[in-house]
């Protein structure tokens, strides 16, 4: 299954009619140029930091707790990124 089918997954059992209103995930684009992901309403979690600069085009970093997830990540860089939020979503 893609990342985004999982992420979809993810999100849709999480949606309870009251979940969604106060958490969520937002995908954005960020003027490097590249993106950026935060997800928040987890619990328990495993934290995790991760800092990968291979050079100005190609890089990603994650800061999570076990509540929330921030992630960035170069312009051709978003499936690696999701790779490692599915990772954080689903341990």
């Amino acid at each position: 299954m893609s990342n985004l089918k999982l992420i979809q997954n993810w999100y849709a059992s999480k949606c309870d009619g009251e979940w969604e209103h106060e958490y969520g995930l937002t995908l954005e684009t960020v003027d490097n140029p590249g993106w950026l992901i935060k997800i928040d309403g987890e619990s328990g979690k495993k934290p995790i930091k991760i800092n990968v600069d291979r050079d100005d085009e190609d890089w990603f970093f994650i800061n999570a707790t076990e509540n929330e997830l921030k992630g960035s990540c170069g312009a051709e860089n978003l499936e690696e990124l999701l790779e490692y939020v599915v990772k954080w979503l689903m341990d």
